[in-house]
């Protein structure tokens, strides 16, 4: 891999860390970026596996950072607080439906 393809991925990379916490579209800035700077990797299949694996870090920082919140079968919680996830969670399978 060549350095200009190295530096590709550094903007790639913090384009997508920038734009995953502000309320845009990541994935379509990822792709715009992606066109306009053109990142070509050897084989076409990794390059569609790097643009999707980037934005799993950010998908494990989110999961991290409310894995007790979100967790209804926390140890921590009291009863009312475990009833108030349920219920979020009850909520958000009834919008997915």
């Amino acid at each position: 891999m060549s350095l200009i393809e190295i530096l590709k991925v550094i903007v790639l990379g913090i384009v997508e860390g920038f734009t995953e916490w502000l309320p845009i579209s990541s994935t379509g800035h990822m792709i715009l970026v992606d066109e306009i700077i053109g990142f070509q990797a050897a084989n076409p299949d990794f390059r569609n596996m790097f643009l999707v694996v980037i934005q799993l870090g950010a998908i494990l920082a989110v999961v991290v950072m409310y894995f007790h919140k979100l967790n209804p079968f926390s140890p921590t919680k009291k009863p009312a607080q475990k009833q108030a996830t349920m219920v979020l969670w009850y909520k958000i399978i009834l919008a997915c439906i």
